[in-house]
């Protein structure tokens, strides 16, 4: 119920924007522009409401491929919103993007789970995507999409069970940085604005 009353919100949030910047008198964008509105804010609330959990299992998997393709391609920012259009049939503009997308995020953010992916002799295990992502050097990812969002936007307590205990984002940047893995000064770096920012946690205080 949170999370509908949420994208509701949200919804009457874009409808008033819209009002407020628009008179009689002069239409401040194209009847066209409206209906791009309109198809974004309807797939979000169909991000939050409509989706089974075998739907998130296959998406999850695509945008942690997207994030393999990004790093073997160079790019910063995986295409999400390319495969969120071909997935769930996304609709507007790349601001409504970032509100779609970040709801999916939160929504089902305990089972955005990446599936094992094996590069070279390297062997990524089943992992969360937020992990995924700085595993496989995508540090920039981070840099240039995540912490361009505000306060709140995106949840990053999300969290997999290992050997019984809660383990987060912050809790698995220590653990990758133990093993030898990785560039222990930029990971830290990640996981501070995780949770200076953000209000990223560790596992043992959700």
């Amino acid at each position: 119920m949170r999370t509908i009353f949420v994208l509701i919100t949200v919804l009457v949030s874009f409808n008033s924007f819209a009002r407020a910047t628009d008179t009689s008198d002069h239409v401040t964008c194209p009847l066209n522009k409206v209906a791009e509105s309109n198809a974004g804010l309807s797939s979000i609330l169909k991000v939050g409401t409509e989706i089974t959990d075998d739907q998130v299992q296959k998406i999850a998997a695509a945008l942690c491929s997207n994030v393999n393709w990004a790093k073997s391609e160079g790019l910063d920012v995986p295409p999400w919103k390319q495969t969120m259009e071909e997935r769930l049939g996304f609709q507007g503009n790349d601001k409504e993007f970032r509100v779609f997308l970040n709801t999916f995020l939160n929504t089902h953010k305990n089972k955005i789970i990446c599936p094992q992916f094996k590069v070279s002799s390297r062997l990524f295990p089943s992992q969360h995507l937020f992990k995924r992502i700085l595993a496989v050097g995508m540090n920039e990812t981070y840099e240039e999409y995540f912490f361009d969002l505000e306060e709140g936007d995106i949840d990053f307590n999300a969290y997999e069970m290992v050997n019984g205990k809660k383990e987060t984002v912050l809790d698995w940047v220590e653990s990758w940085i133990a093993q030898g893995k990785g560039n222990a000064e930029e990971l830290r770096d990640v996981a501070y604005s995780l949770a200076d920012e953000f209000g990223a946690k560790k596992g043992i205080d959700l």
